[in-house]
C-alpha cells in the first residue's frame, strides 16, 4: 500500500510537471509567433518603400527619355510659365504683407519706447512725491492735509504716514525737522 501511494504521488508530481511545462511551451510559442509577425510587418513596410522609390525613378527616367512633339513641348512650357507667373504673384503678395507687418512692428517699437520713457518719468515723479522732508512746525495731521500730500480735509490719513514710518517715528506727536518721511500713495 505504501508503494502504491508513493507511486501515485510520483505520478501526480510528474503529471503536474508536464502540465506546467506545456503551459511554459505554449507561452514561448506565442511570443515567437508575435515576434515573427512583427518582423514580417517590418519587411513588408520596407518592400513598399522600395517599390515606391523604384516607381519614382522609373517615372523620372521615362519623362526624361520621352520624345515630345514641338506642340507638346510648347504646351508644357506654357503651362509651366503660367505656373511660374502665378507663383511670382503669390510671392509678391507675401512680400507686401511682410513689409506691412515690418512697418507695423517698427511703429509699435517706437510707441513702446515712448511709453517706457513716459513710465520712467512717472516713476521718478512718484518717487519724488512719495517723500516729504519735515519742516519746523510740522505735525502728521498738518502734513497729511497739505495740498502736495493728500489735500484739504484728509488730515485723518496722518495714521497712514505714521504706519509707513514707524521705524523713524516713536511718538506720532513728536517728529523732527529734517526727517524724510515716506508718503504712502493709494
Amino acid at each position: 500500500m505504501r508503494y502504491f501511494l508513493i507511486a501515485l504521488l510520483l505520478l501526480c508530481c510528474f503529471s503536474f510537471g508536464l502540465l506546467a511545462q506545456d503551459e511554459y511551451d505554449k507561452e514561448m510559442i506565442e511570443e515567437e509567433v508575435v515576434e515573427e509577425e512583427m518582423i514580417e510587418e517590418e519587411v513588408i513596410e520596407e518592400e513598399v518603400v522600395e517599390e515606391e522609390m523604384i516607381e519614382e525613378e522609373v517615372m523620372t527616367e521615362s519623362l526624361a527619355s520621352q520624345k515630345w512633339t514641338p506642340a507638346q513641348a510648347d504646351s508644357i512650357i506654357n503651362a509651366l510659365t503660367v505656373e511660374e507667373e502665378n507663383l511670382k504673384v503669390q510671392l509678391s503678395d507675401l512680400q507686401e504683407q511682410i513689409d506691412a507687418l515690418q512697418a507695423e512692428v517698427s511703429s509699435s517699437d517706437a510707441l513702446i519706447a515712448e511709453l517706457e520713457a513716459e513710465k520712467a518719468e512717472l516713476e521718478e515723479k512718484l518717487e519724488q512725491i512719495s517723500w516729504y522732508k519735515v519742516k519746523v512746525g510740522d505735525y502728521l495731521c498738518k502734513i497729511a492735509e497739505s495740498s502736495e500730500i493728500y489735500g484739504f480735509g484728509k488730515y485723518t490719513r496722518w495714521n497712514d504716514i505714521y504706519k509707513a514710518n514707524k521705524d523713524k517715528i516713536g511718538d506720532p506727536n513728536l517728529i523732527q525737522p529734517g526727517w524724510n518721511l515716506f508718503i504712502p500713495r493709494p
